[in-house]
This record gives structure tokens, sequence and C-alpha cells, in this order.
């Protein structure tokens, strides 16, 4: 099967391709959450940096200043080699600085204090977090010059152990967290889009033709009430698809009615006609080898008669099988030209016809003359009217009225919903934003037909012919 090419909003051509939307919704919200963990990654670890660079800084100043007075107060003792071992000695298992008491040359000695055992963490993160160490040399004051110098030096693994401790436990409860609106995406997004691969597989059966497919309305307000919708949709198809079988199944019956109708035309009308035709014929070829003219011109005279009573009958045959509709010289024209040719038919008719002057617009005046057209038709075949009225008027709203009536003998309650002439005439005029009325006379028996039609709602709604089928 040759796959599909659409039009982007960009005007370039490309294979559509298709994703769950469940998949979409949960691929942004993971997206969102590994965002999130960049985020709030990058915002600890700028934080954790700071705290590092802070706590060590903080240490180192408050040593220094520790030192510098202590040695002042050794200057005056009378062992100060000891006091100041002693005082490397109190920075023993301080976490953030290291104490060194440096020993001038040539002995050279360093005595330093021992920093507080660290928890193993990764080397990595150590080289992330911790910076250059940071070493200060403290002179020793007169009169202790000679016994050396005293340093102070920067620990971090302390200080970065315990980010290290607080960026696992961030970790486990981030990863947590994102674990758990995982969790609960997933199965709240599968559970509010359940109906959907229904919906899917109803839209499925139903553009094959299946329109007594139905889904369940349930699961969020929007999705049910697009589940509602579509059963409603459904329905409406089935019921235009069951019309639509009635109407061509009516159509089907009116063809076979005309063209009995036709038959029984020509055979009743044509025949006859043809076959004296025939026999004057015969007989003018018998005749013309005597000399009886006066006979002759008699039968010549009856063929002619003969012959013009098949072609006026023909004629209206084919009337009958195409109308022809004279619009050009206005509604008015067209509708007197309409009720002549069946008072020719029907001599003992009385018609009364009052149609405005005002034209309607071509479009609607076909429609119109069509809705004439199709009224006098049903009471001349389904009853036995002496006489019809034709009304096409203008109110003040300047909306069309289109009224006919005759004196036969009425419509069954049946009539009025079968006939194929009466639904499409329903079905034009309700396109047109017009309302149809169709039903027996109060005053008297007979039938009528009242249709309005606004003007400039059937200007924007009509697009088509405006010829209306025959009544079954």
């Amino acid at each position: 099967m040759p796959m599909r090419e659409y039009i982007d909003l960009n005007g370039s051509l490309g294979p559509k391709k298709s994703e769950s939307l469940s998949a979409t919704i949960i691929r942004n919200i993971s997206i969102v959450l590994i965002l999130t963990l960049v985020m709030s990654g990058a915002i600890t670890y700028w934080q954790a940096a700071n705290k590092v660079e802070t706590e060590v800084g903080a240490a180192l100043s408050i040593a220094e200043k520790t030192v510098r007075k202590v040695v002042q107060e050794i200057a005056h003792d009378d062992e100060p080699r000891l006091q100041l071992v002693r005082l490397v000695r109190v920075f023993d298992g301080n976490r953030h600085v290291r104490a060194t008491f440096i020993e001038p040359e040539p002995i050279g000695a360093r005595i330093s204090s021992f920093v507080a055992p660290a928890e193993e963490l990764p080397d990595w993160f150590y080289a992330l977090m911790a910076g250059p160490p940071q070493v200060i040399r403290i002179a020793l004051p007169e009169g202790l010059t000679n016994y050396g110098a005293f340093e102070l030096e920067t620990e971090q693994r302390g200080e970065v152990g315990e980010v290290w401790d607080d960026f696992l436990l961030k970790l486990a409860i981030l990863t947590f967290f994102c674990a758990l609106v995982s969790t609960l995406v997933y199965f709240t997004v599968g559970r509010a889009l359940e109906p959907l691969p229904k919906l899917s597989a109803a839209f499925e059966r139903l553009g094959g033709g299946d329109y007594g497919v139905r889904v369940a309305e349930s699961g969020p307000t929007e999705l049910a009430k697009l589940c509602s919708g579509f059963n409603e949709m459904a329905g409406r198809l089935g019921q235009m698809e069951r019309r639509n079988q009635q109407l061509n199944e009516q159509l089907a019956t009116v063809q076979e009615e005309e063209r009995a109708d036709l038959a029984r035309d020509l055979h009743d009308e044509v025949s006859p006609f043809l076959f004296s035709v025939d026999v004057d014929a015969s007989t003018i070829r018998q005749m013309a080898e005597a000399p009886e003219t006066d006979a002759l011109i008699a039968r010549t005279d009856a063929i002619r008669e003969a012959v013009a009573h098949m072609k006026k009958h023909v004629k209206s045959i084919l009337g009958r099988l195409r109308p022809t509709v004279h619009l050009e010289l206005g509604l008015a024209n067209a509708i007197e030209t309409l009720v002549a040719s069946w008072q020719l038919r029907n001599p003992d008719v009385v018609f009364n016809v009052d149609v405005t002057d005002r034209g309607c617009g071509q479009k609607l005046d076909a429609v119109i003359h069509g809705i004439v057209r199709e009224a006098i038709s049903n009471a001349f075949k389904h009853s036995k009217p002496t006489e019809i009225d034709v009304q096409v008027t203008r109110n003040e709203d300047d909306d069309v009225r289109v009224l006919v009536r005759d004196d036969g003998g009425g419509l069954k309650p049946s009539s009025l919903s079968s006939g194929f002439g009466l639904i499409a005439m329903r079905e034009r005029v309700t396109a047109l934003g017009g309302t149809i009325d169709i039903g027996n006379r109060e005053d008297r028996a007979g039938v009528k037909v009242d249709v309005r039609l606004p003007i400039r709602e059937s200007y924007a709604a009509f697009d088509g012919s405006a010829d209306l089928g025959s009544d079954a």
C-alpha cells in the first residue's frame, strides 16, 4: 500500500508519522523530570561547592587567629618548642584544618596534626567538589624565629564527605519521587486514555459501513463526551443510511411507475392512431386506383389529424420526461407557462395564480418553480381537483412564501412521510433555511403546500440543481 503524504504548516511534503497519545504524554513528562533532575543537580552542586569553600575558609580563618594569639603567649614561655608542639596537637582531629610545625634547617622536621578520619567517597566526586588547598604560613614572633615556622593547610575531605552524604540522600529522594510520579502518570494516563483504542476501533468499523457500532461512555469527562458524540453520530449516519435506502427504493418505484405510465399512454393514445394511419394509408392505396377524389381527401385529412394528435401527445410525454423551465422572462412568466401547460391538458380545472413580479434570484426562482411544479403534479396524480390556487408573495421581512392549494380529496397521513417528491421538497427547503408545511386544508377538502424561504440565507446555502423529483 503506498504511503500517504501530507503537507505540513511549512508546505513541505512528508509521510505522516503517528505516535500514541499515552506515549507522547509519558515522554514529555519524562523529559520534564529529567530536566528537573539536571537543574536540581546543578543547583545542588553550586550550593555544595559554596558550602565547602565557606566552611573550610571560615575554619582556616579561625585557626589562623587562634595560632597568632597563642604564639604571642608562647614567646614568653620557658619551653617554647614544647608549647609549639602542643599547639600542633590542639588541631588533632580537626576536620577542616591541618597544623604543621616546621623546624629550621638542617633539621627541617615537620610535626603535623592528625586529621579526623573521613568516610570513603569517589575520587571523581572529591575532584569535582574540592578546590585547591589553601596554605597559610605564620611567622613566629621575635624570640621564636629560631625555632622555625607554623603552617596551616585546609583539609576538605571531611566537608566533601558531608556533601557526599547529602548528595546520596537527595538523589535517593529525587529518584523515589521520579519513580513515584512516573508510575502514577503511567497508570493515570493509561486509565484515562483507556477508551481511545476502543474509540479508534469503532471509527474503523464506522468507516467500513458498520453504523450499528457503539462505544461505552466511560473515562474522563472530555472522552466521555467524545464517546457520546460518536454514538450520536453513528446513530444519525445509520438513520441517513436507512433513509437513503428508502429513497432509493422509492426512486426505483417512481421510475417503474413512470415507465408504466408512459407505456400505457403510448398504448392508449399513440397506438390506436398509428393503427388508424396504417388503415388509412392502405385505403388510400386502394383508392389511388379509383377516381374517388373526395374520399381520398377525407382519408388524407384523417391521417393529418391522427399525426397532429400523436405529435401533441408525444410532445406532452417529452415535457414530462424533461420539463422545460423558462426563467429568463421572470418567475411569474415561468409559473404562468407551467400552469398553462397543465390547463391545456386539464381544461376543466380552474387555476388561480398570484405571483409577485419581484424576482428572487435565478437559483431561488428555480427552486420556487420546482416546488410549484411538484405540488401541481401531486395534486393531479393523487386526486381529482377542480380548482388549484398558486400564490408566490413577499412579506414585510422580504422573505418568500409559496402557497399551493387544491380541492381534491386530500392526503392520507401515511403519504405525508413516504412520498419521494415530498421528502425531496422538504430536504431542499430545509437546506435553504426555510420551513415547509404539507397537509390537508382546514377550510375545505384538499391539500396545501405552504413554504417560507428566507432570501439571504437561501443565497448562501443553495448550490446545485433546483429540480425536484416526482412523488411516489
